[in-house]
């Protein structure tokens, strides 16, 4: 029966389903002087939970969409996505279609790819990896809108991954179809670095840490990069689902740097990097302040082309969406019970952030049926 729900879960995950590189952080001591919100950001989410008051035990995958699977499976596995649970049913309930912001029944191509290799045996998707990407090609609704073409975009601007053989992993990918944007470029930390574009346009880092790391112990993907306008509403919102801040960083960039990337001289933005307390995963805030950050994340539908959303695992779901209910959290849909009507024993929900990047919980339900 394990093996079966988990089974159950898997189709759940898949069904849901001007350029800055890669700059290296100047660390000062904190001073609140120099690290204090620069946006004026009236946050829409003043009273928040603490992280001891929700059940999120971290991240299960995040989503990447893109527009021809086929080429972008290919891309991902020269990445080092090598291993994947899938193919999916195209459709679902509606239920599950308004879950992710669509009215009608959807069609969609998806799979989890999974860094490195799989474990032998069933993989129980409720114990987060920090390894997984839920990768759709939207058949129905279909969007083809590139996703952001600037790194200092509001929203999920890309993931980082870890490699000990930058040169030729980037070799890899570009035979794979990636677009060189910069780099390798030598970091302050010491570490070497390059940004490449996915297939699809989405911005994908590649780090080489000054110190080699042993076989397996990257096989984690590296953080993912958040743009937000005010530390003030985004970090208490992110420690709320239980990530603790391990370093906090102002970032001053190169000359040659920024001629790459097309920002100008006096680019700055400050960086904070959160570490889940449960699981691991990283998530790095930068707000930005020469220049701003620039537009919106993506809006619903969740089709958009690029990083739409991030899955994290909840061990009492039901608890967790009244919690933040009670404290105004925005969310797209009422829950949704996943993959069996109203015999559903999983279900998830999406919710916003104060700047309405997507955020997603899932875990066990009590049916619907037996309610």
């Amino acid at each position: 029966m394990i093996f079966l729900k988990t089974i159950r879960l898997v189709l759940f995950l898949c069904a849901v389903g001007s350029l800055f590189a890669c700059v290296g952080d100047k660390k000062t001591p904190l001073d609140s002087k120099v690290y204090s919100s620069t946006a004026d950001a009236d946050c829409p989410l003043g009273d928040l939970p603490s992280a001891d008051e929700l059940n999120i035990t971290g991240l299960i995958h995040f989503n990447i969409n893109v527009r021809d699977y086929s080429r972008s499976r290919d891309f991902y596995r020269a990445a080092g996505f090598t291993d994947q649970i899938g193919p999916f049913p195209e459709t679902n309930t509606i239920e599950v279609s308004k879950g992710v912001g669509i009215d009608k029944l959807y069609r969609m191509h998806a799979e989890l790819i999974h860094l490195g290799s799989l474990p032998d045996g069933p993989v129980d998707l409720t114990v987060p990896t920090g390894r997984l990407i839920d990768l759709i090609d939207w058949k129905d609704p279909e969007r083809l809108e590139p996703p952001y073409s600037a790194i200092n975009h509001l929203g999920i601007t890309y993931f980082s991954l870890k490699t000990n053989e930058l040169d030729d992993h980037l070799s890899r990918l570009i035979d794979a179809g990636a677009t060189m944007v910069v780099g390798p470029v030598r970091e302050t930390s010491g570490d070497r670095a390059a940004m490449i574009r996915d297939p699809d346009g989405t911005f994908v880092k590649l780090r080489q840490p000054a110190v080699s790391f042993s076989q397996g112990a990257g096989d984690r993907i590296d953080y993912l990069n958040l743009n937000v306008r005010s530390f003030d509403c985004s970090q208490p919102f992110y420690e709320m689902l239980g990530l603790e801040v391990q370093n906090i960083s102002q970032s001053e960039d190169g000359a040659e740097l920024l001629q790459a990337m097309g920002l100008g001289m006096g680019t700055e933005k400050l960086g904070r990097m959160m570490r889940h307390k449960v699981d691991g995963f990283r998530v790095k805030l930068n707000q930005w302040v020469r220049p701003t950050a620039v537009g919106e994340p993506y809006p619903p539908p969740l089709t958009h082309l690029g990083i739409q959303r991030i899955n994290c695992a909840s061990s009492d779901l039901e608890s967790d969406i009244e919690t933040l209910k009670r404290h105004g959290v925005n969310f797209i849909s009422p829950i949704a019970p996943c993959c069996e009507g109203d015999a559903s024993t999983f279900g998830f929900i999406i919710f916003e952030d104060p700047d309405g990047i997507y955020n997603q919980m899932l875990g066990v339900i009590t049916p619907p049926n037996q309610k």
